[in-house]
């Protein structure tokens, strides 16, 4: 990883920290790898590369409080935009990230959703659900970062493979292929993946099974 882009990633987690907003967000997509590194202390190494820095929002209720942060972001040399079409916002930092926020999808309503608390338009979607249901707080330089637990991870990548698009596709396979081994090679993250996915619908079962078949994953 550029360590110009780790140096921008702690710097975000620092303002969100001090404007308090850590504890309802969930990091997710490949940083929570980066996490994971420190999490497993059997050799894993992160194979990810990306600008994307993507924040699950956990419950779009809280806090009640404004947190300014398109504000302290814009200091930090951060440029915020939003989608002409859909209003989504993200920001933009001299193409070393790309920040942004997500949301749950409810009901059946539309497929953005405004923060109250932040002021921004995120996207919602279904397919984060696996993620925010099994949290995993993480001390980290002195932060409390939630990421995923790295089994609901691995799992919620392998069900919405097939929908990717194709380098995403394979990007995601391998990230999947280096994370498993220290999954299976924990027994308590190992009884996770197989609690996790027995909970998970039978269609998501199907889809999961089928991913692994047709990249030679095997999950248990």
């Amino acid at each position: 990883m550029n360590t110009e882009q780790e140096i921008a990633f702690w710097e975000t987690v620092d303002i969100f920290n001090k404007q308090g907003l850590l504890p309802y967000i969930m990091l997710i997509g490949s940083w929570a790898e980066y996490i994971y590194m420190d999490y497993f202390k059997t050799g894993y190494e992160s194979g990810m590369k990306t600008r994307d820095l993507d924040f699950l929002y956990r419950n779009i209720r809280r806090p009640e409080n404004k947190i300014s942060i398109i504000t302290e972001l814009s200091k930090n040399g951060f440029i915020y935009s939003e989608d002409v079409l859909t209003g989504v916002g993200k920001f933009y930092k001299e193409g070393l990230l790309e920040v942004e926020f997500l949301a749950r999808a409810i009901g059946k309503g539309s497929s953005t959703i405004k923060i109250p608390s932040i002021g921004i338009t995120a996207e919602s979607l279904r397919t984060v659900n696996m993620l925010a249901d099994f949290p995993l707080e993480m001390k980290y330089r002195n932060y409390i970062v939630t990421v995923p637990e790295p089994a609901a991870y691995v799992l919620q990548k392998l069900y919405t493979n097939p929908t990717r698009r194709a380098d995403k596709r394979e990007k995601d396979i391998r990230a999947i292929k280096l994370l498993l081994p220290h999954i299976k090679s924990s027994k308590y993250d190992n009884s996770r993946l197989i609690l996790i996915f027995n909970s998970l619908h039978k269609n998501h079962q199907k889809i999961i099974t089928a991913t692994c078949e047709s990249n030679f994953i095997e999950l248990f």
